[in-house]
């Protein structure tokens, strides 16, 4: 319990620097302004209270909250919890994180916990996600004239399925998960280029750099995270928030894979000839180098039951 304690009291200072710079930016009324003094003085509560649990400490009504939300640029207090939670959240080591964890969901049933937390998440994402957005990246990595995604350690996965999934549909995308093959992907960027970016959580100094260094030559930007802090929204054409937090001690990708997911979708019905034209050259070449341990067609045989 000490160790969450003595983190969230380290991670004040900036949750703080952050939220004052947003009261002044938005000139907040007085009431709005004592909302963002009640998470400032517990940020760790306000990271998963409800509207009314918030109003309370603030001493203001429910309405007051989702305004002051809306205000600072959020849909509404949901939003803007999501954002103080993966802030707060971030600053946490992994053990730190697993107590954070413990005192929340207890430690009955933890994979009932670990699944209605993704079934959540999913909820959340469908409802938050603007699918213009989604759109607008599809089609940049579509006319892109090089096309790169970056991801490291576990969110690695998250970017491979991406590079996969686009280059089936005809649009060859090259994946750079570690510092070698960051910097060489890299190396030669330019304007016409569209590099996607995947971190969460502790954010990666690589992946930051990368950010950083495939705007400043030129290229396009996509970044796929979990909060909007300023060293990614300040370098991001496009930028896609997914929640990470899971009921341990790691981060989930799940929300992030249902994202590039729909992603590949809407990058494969931009041209559905040309990629079904691509998606067939593939086939035939796993068939030529026997691949697949059956030639049945894909999900042919007995389905999972979700009875």
């Amino acid at each position: 319990m000490q160790y969450a304690k003595n983190a969230a009291a380290a991670f004040a200072v900036s949750l703080e620097d952050w939220l004052r710079d947003l009261d002044e930016k938005h000139s907040l009324t007085p009431a709005a302004h004592e909302v963002v003094q009640a998470v400032i003085i517990d940020p760790r509560h306000a990271s998963f209270a409800s509207a009314a649990d918030l109003a309370k400490q603030a001493n203001v009504n429910v309405a007051t909250i989702t305004r002051t939300a809306q205000n600072l640029g959020f849909s509404g207090w949901p939003e803007l919890r999501q954002e103080i939670r993966a802030r707060f959240m971030s600053k946490l080591s992994a053990p730190e994180v697993s107590v954070v964890h413990q005192q929340e969901t207890g430690s009955d049933r933890p994979f009932d916990a670990a699944l209605n937390r993704q079934l959540e998440q999913l909820s959340a994402l469908r409802r938050r996600t603007d699918r213009q957005t989604v759109r607008d990246v599809a089609k940049l990595i579509a006319n892109g004239r090089r096309r790169i995604v970056i991801g490291s350690g576990s969110f690695a996965s998250i970017a491979n399925i991406l590079a996969h999934h686009a280059t089936l549909c005809g649009y060859r995308m090259e994946l750079a998960t570690d510092g070698v093959a960051i910097a060489n992907a890299l190396g030669d960027v330019k304007e016409g280029d569209v590099v996607v970016i995947v971190t969460f959580w502790r954010l990666y100094n690589s992946a930051i750099r990368a950010a950083q260094q495939a705007k400043a030559k030129g290229a396009a930007t996509c970044i796929i995270t979990d909060a909007a802090v300023d060293a990614l929204a300040g370098v991001a054409d496009h930028l896609l928030l997914a929640p990470a937090e899971s009921t341990s001690f790691y981060a989930t990708i799940l929300p992030a894979i249902s994202l590039v997911e729909g992603i590949s979708a809407e990058l494969g019905a931009i041209n559905p000839e040309m990629s079904g034209r691509s998606i067939s050259n593939f086939e035939e070449q796993w068939q030529d180098q026997d691949l697949l341990f059956t030639r049945t067609a894909p999900m042919a045989g007995k389905p999972f039951d979700p009875v």
